[in-house]
């Protein structure tokens, strides 16, 4: 197992593991778009955002094979006044494919993606998970991630 930076010979791999991250989003929240509609242009959009925020997208390699992968943005900046002055740092995306998974990549990944905020000069670590994805959720409290701020959602016809 090897974590390196994205080279470009890596995009079809990394548009397979965007399809299969979004469709498993969407499993969740079936409002969201298929990986495959959407997984060209969110690579293109990681890739603006990594030369934004000073980012890195790395890539597991198990075998020479593209396992999984995580986004880093290592200086996103705080944009409301009711937020802290700076910025962060955010762990944007994270995935081992399915037949890679329970084998502590996922780990080796986020302790990856956490050296190289530090190493940029990050104070501040977040990530964002989808209140109903349990197993990730676990994986990121178990890591040491502790909720910070929570976006409550209904539809305004429920009460």
């Amino acid at each position: 197992m090897v974590i390196r930076p994205y080279r470009d010979e890596d995009g079809a791999s990394l548009l397979d593991c965007i399809i299969e991250l979004q469709d498993a989003e969407r499993s969740i929240d079936g409002r969201l778009r298929s990986g495959r509609a959407i997984a060209s242009d969110y690579l293109v959009a990681m890739l603006d955002e990594c030369r934004q925020w000073a980012g890195q997208i790395f890539v597991l390699d198990v075998g020479g094979a593209v396992a999984g992968f995580t986004t880093v943005y290592a200086h996103v900046p705080f944009e409301r006044l009711d937020e802290p002055p700076g910025d962060y740092a955010i762990v944007a995306e994270l995935l081992i494919r399915q037949e890679y998974r329970r084998r502590g990549y996922a780990r080796a990944l986020l302790a990856h993606g956490e050296r190289y905020a530090a190493a940029q000069g990050a104070a501040e670590l977040r990530i964002g998970v989808l209140s109903d994805n349990t197993a990730a959720r676990a994986l990121y409290l178990d890591y040491g991630f502790r909720p910070y701020i929570e976006t409550l959602s209904k539809s305004p016809s429920q009460r």
